[in-house]
C-alpha cells in the first residue's frame, strides 16, 4: 500500500488529550492543510484500552508499504487511575497496546506486546518506521532503566523490529545519552533519517541525522529554534501534502497549551520557525502527544463520513452542489472552490453507493483548454439531467467579453467524458434581446415534469425559467420568463413538486456572507407566482455552520425521503480569514416536510 506523497489529500492525527477521566484513549482529528484540525467523533475516544492500565498514551499511527494496513500503537499508561507518576516510571507497564485496520474507520481488538526489558520501569511513546532495506519496521520507544554501573534509573531509547506488530526481535539500546532521553520520532527525506528526540533533563528537542536507521549512524544537528524551546516534548513531524515543507509539532506540556507548530523548508539545515498564534488551530480539544498520517482523498471521506460531523461529506474545498441519483448510485457534481475571485477553471464529479463515502471521479471539464470553446474561466455552479440515456451537464463560465454564460456539455455515462457544445446555451446577450430581467446569467437547475417536458431554472439578482429543447441542448426562448414572488431572490432557485403544489427554494443575501441562507416558498404553477414562506437553511452559529446555502435538493426515487446538498464557510472557521466566500466545504442532510405538506427547516 505504498502511497506518493502527490496522492495525499488531507492528514489524520491520533492523539490523547489530557489526564481527565476519558482523556487518555485515542482521539482522532482530521486536517487538510496540517495546521487546521477538525476534531473527529464528537471529540470522544475512537479506540478505548480495556487492556493492562486501561488507558493509553501517546498513540502513533504508521501505513504498512506492502499491505493493506494500518498499525496503531501506544503507551500503556493511565495516570488518572492514581498511582501517579513516580510509578509510572519506575513500576509502569513494559507493554504496548496495538491496533490494526484495514480502512482507519474499523479496527481490530487491540493486543498487548510486552517490549520492555527486564527491569524496566516503562516503556513510553513507542513509534515505528518502515526500514525498507530490511522491509520490516523499527519499533522504538523510552524506557527507564538502571544498568549496573548506574547509581539510578534513567531515560534510554530502546527498539526491536517486527514485520506484524506481533512477533518482535529482542530490545536493545537504540539511544543513550548524558541526560534523560524520551519522546523520540523520525521522519526520511531523499536517502537522509532525521532524529528528533526530547531531552527529559533541559526539556527541549534535539535533533541528529544519520544514513541508515542503525543506531551508530547517527550524528548531531544544530537546531538553535529548537534546542531554544523549553518545556515541550512529544515532537512529531510530516511532511506537507502540497509543498516542499515540513510540519514539526511538540507539545507545550509544561503551559499546559497542547501542540504548537513549526515549519521549515530544509530538513539538513535544522532552522524551523515557530508559528505565530492565530495561524493554525488545534480544534475544540487539547491535542497531546500523539501521530500524524498523511491520507489520500478517499481515506479523508471515509473518516468524515463514519467520525465527521454530520454534514460535510466531501474532503477538500468544493461548493454549489448539485446531488442527485441515477440507478443505484449518487453522484454530486459541485464547484471546485478555493480560488480568489471564483477563478476555478475545472469540474469533479464524485460517486458514492451509499451517500457517505465519496469517490472522486477526477475532472469531467476543464474551462481552460479546448473542452469548452467559448469559456476562458471561472467554472461554477453545475447541475446535471438524464434524457434517453444521454447526460447533459449544464454549468457556468465567462466568456471573452467577462460576463458570464450557461453552457451544456454532453456524455454517454454520468462521469463522463463529457463534450461541451461549441456555444453556450444562455448569455446575457440573449437576456437583453428577450427583455428578460438578469444580474447574470449563472446558476441553472433542471426540473422535469412527470411527462419529461424538462426546464432550466437560473439567475442572479432576478430569477428566470425557460423549457429545454427535446434536444436538451437548445431552449425554447418564447417560453422564458421571470420568476415572481422569490422574496430576497439573490441566486440558485430550485423547484421539484409534491402534494399538487411546486415548492420553490433560492438562496439570498451574498455567498460571502455568514448570513447567506435558502429561502422556500410555493407555487400552484411551475411560472409562479410563488408565495414566500420562510428561511428553509439557515446558519448555526454555535456549530460553526456558516454561510449556508447554494443548494440543490435530491428526492429518492420512488419515495417520500429528500435530501439537501449545500455547501458551507470551510472549517475550522479560523482557517481562512480573508474570502470566505471562495473557500466553501460541501454538506448533506435530510430535508422533510410537516403534515401541512410544506418544507421544515433543516435542522442543523
Amino acid at each position: 500500500m505504498t502511497v506518493h506523497n502527490s496522492q495525499y489529500s488531507g492528514y489524520l492525527l491520533v492523539h490523547f488529550i489530557g489526564e481527565q477521566l476519558e482523556g487518555e484513549q485515542v482521539y482522532f482529528s482530521y486536517s487538510e492543510d496540517g495546521l487546521h484540525w477538525k476534531d473527529l467523533n464528537a471529540s470522544l475516544p475512537v479506540l478505548r484500552s480495556e487492556l493492562g492500565e486501561k488507558g493509553v498514551r501517546d498513540p502513533f499511527i504508521v501505513r504498512s508499504p506492502k499491505e493493506d494496513k494500518f498499525y496503531l500503537i501506544a503507551t500503556d499508561l493511565r495516570i488518572a487511575n492514581g498511582k501517579g507518576w513516580d510509578t509510572a516510571v519506575n513500576a509502569g507497564s513494559r507493554d504496548i497496546i496495538v491496533w490494526e485496520s484495514a480502512d482507519l474507520v474499523h479496527w481490530s481488538s487491540s493486543w498487548a506486546v510486552t517490549l520492555g526489558v527486564p527491569g524496566a520501569g516503562c516503556v513510553w511513546a513507542p513509534e515505528a518506521i518502515y526500514d525498507e532495506a530490511a522491509d520490516e519496521f523499527l519499533v522504538f520507544w523510552a524506557s527507564a532503566t538502571q544498568e549496573p554501573q548506574e547509581i539510578e534509573r534513567k531515560q534510554k531509547i530502546y527498539s526491536a523490529r517486527t514485520r506484524d506488530f506481533r512477533s518482535f526481535t529482542a530490545p536493545e539500546k537504540y539511544i543513550e545519552r548524558d541526560n534523560h532521553i524520551i519522546d523520540t520520532t523520525i521522519i526520511a527525506h531523499n536517502g537522509t533519517y532525521y532524529r528528533y528526540s526530547k531531552d527529559e533533563t533541559t526539556k527541549n528537542i534535539r535533533v541528529e541525522k544519520g544514513t541508515s536507521l542503525e543506531k551508530d549512524s547517527f550524528t548531531n544537528l544544530s537546531a538553535p529554534a529548537l534546542e531554544e524551546l523549553l518545556g515541550v516534548e512529544g515532537p512529531q513531524i510530516f511532511k506537507l501534502n502540497d509543498r516542499e515543507e515540513w510540519c514539526l509539532i511538540v507539545d507545550r506540556f509544561a503551559e499546559g497549551k497542547g501542540y504548537l507548530p513549526l515549519l521549515t523548508s530544509d530538513l539538513e539545515s535544522g532552522e524551523f520557525r515557530v508559528l505565530p498564534e492565530g495561524s493554525f488551530n488545534l480544534g475544540k480539544t487539547k491535542k497531546r502527544h500523539g501521530g500524524v498520517l498523511p491520507i489520500t482523498a478517499e481515506e479523508c471521506s471515509r473518516l468524515l463520513a463514519v467520525f465527521g460531523d454530520g454534514h460535510q461529506v466531501l474532503p477538500g474545498q468544493f461548493a454549489d452542489p448539485d446531488l442527485v441519483k441515477f440507478g443505484d448510485c449518487y453522484y454530486l457534481y459541485p464547484t471546485t472552490d478555493g480560488f480568489t475571485g471564483w477563478s476555478g477553471t475545472q469540474f469533479h464529479a464524485f460517486s458514492s453507493a451509499d451517500m457517505r463515502i465519496w469517490k472522486d471521479e477526477g475532472v469531467i471539464l476543464d474551462l481552460a483548454t479546448e473542452d469548452v470553446p467559448w469559456a476562458v474561466g471561472s467554472a461554477w455552479a453545475p447541475a446535471i439531467a438524464i434524457k434517453n440515456g444521454k447526460y447533459y451537464y449544464y454549468f457556468c463560465g465567462k466568456m471573452e467579453s467577462g460576463e458570464c454564460a450557461i453552457g451544456v456539455a454532453v456524455a454517454e455515462t454520468p462521469a463522463g467524458p463529457f463534450r461541451a457544445q461549441p456555444q453556450p446555451l444562455i448569455t446575457m446577450e440573449q437576456m437583453k434581446r428577450l427583455g428578460i430581467a438578469m444580474g447574470q446569467t449563472i446558476d441553472p437547475s433542471v426540473f422535469t415534469q412527470d411527462d419529461g417536458t424538462a426546464y432550466m431554472l437560473f439567475g442572479n439578482a432576478h430569477p428566470a425559467i425557460v423549457q429545454l429543447g427535446e434536444d436538451m441542448v437548445s431552449v425554447i426562448e418564447d417560453t422564458m420568463k421571470n420568476l415572481a414572488g422569490l422574496h430576497d431572490f439573490r441566486e440558485a432557485v430550485t423547484v421539484l413538486r409534491r402534494g399538487g403544489q411546486y415548492h420553490f427554494t433560492w438562496s439570498c443575501d451574498d455567498t460571502g456572507s455568514e448570513d447567506y441562507h435558502v429561502n422556500y416558498g410555493t407555487a400552484e404553477h411551475l411560472y409562479g407566482p410563488v408565495t414566500y414562506r420562510y428561511p428553509v437553511l439557515v446558519k448555526n452559529k454555535e456549530k460553526d455552520m456558516l454561510g449556508t446555502a447554494h443548494h440543490s435538493i435530491l428526492q429518492e426515487p420512488g419515495t417520500d425521503k429528500y435530501w439537501i446538498a449545500y455547501h458551507r464557510f470551510v472549517t475550522p472557521l479560523t482557517r481562512f480569514t480573508q474570502g470566505k466566500g471562495y473557500h466553501r466545504e460541501v454538506c448533506i442532510d435530510p430535508l422533510t416536510f410537516g403534515e401541512d405538506g410544506l418544507m421544515q427547516q433543516v435542522k442543523l
